[in-house]
């Protein structure tokens, strides 16, 4: 029963996200219609796909992504740590731009990643970032979550981040 009423919840919640972040874009972009001579504008409008087809597609895997404009990934990013907050009640600190430049990055260095869900995607790099907040001690977590040989290595990107400052 609570699966199911979980469930419910999680549609309720992505279908008013979705609405109205759509809602947002739609004004945002001067009320354009998804038509001919809207999309010839060039890449600068996006990807033309509405947003609740662009989510429901990264929740499959991630082949869409390098197509979305910046505002149009942060705000699927946004709408991933929404979800995680009020379907799990898990925070996630970082800001949806932290996160989008973790996601190119991550596809660029690995494009086996592209197969990947976004809400996957975004599990494992918060947690390699202990900014995945679900009240389980962050070392535990990370290193079920990435193995020991992942957990390793996150340990040692972790370290020269600190030393150089990179990110």
């Amino acid at each position: 029963m609570k699966k199911r009423i979980g469930l419910v919840v999680l549609i309720v919640v992505a279908v008013a996200v979705g609405s109205t972040c759509y809602a947002f874009l739609n004004v945002k972009a001067g009320k354009t219609t998804l038509n001919a001579t809207a999309t010839s504008q060039g890449a600068s409008q996006g990807s033309g796909i509405p947003f609740p087809e662009k989510m429901n597609q990264l929740s499959r895997n991630m082949s869409l992504w390098e197509r979305l404009s910046p505002e149009e990934k942060a705000q699927a990013v946004d709408a991933v740590i929404a979800l995680y907050k009020n379907r799990d009640n898990i925070a996630i600190l970082n800001s949806g731009e932290f996160y989008v430049g973790k996601i190119d990055e991550t596809i660029k260095s690995n494009p086996p990643v592209a197969n990947m869900d976004i809400m996957t995607l975004m599990r494992i790099l918060s947690i390699m970032e202990y900014d995945f907040y679900n009240g389980q001690n962050k070392e535990e977590l990370a290193r079920n979550t990435l193995g020991d040989k992942g957990y390793e290595e996150n340990q040692m990107r972790r370290r020269m981040t600190a030393m150089f400052g990179a990110r």
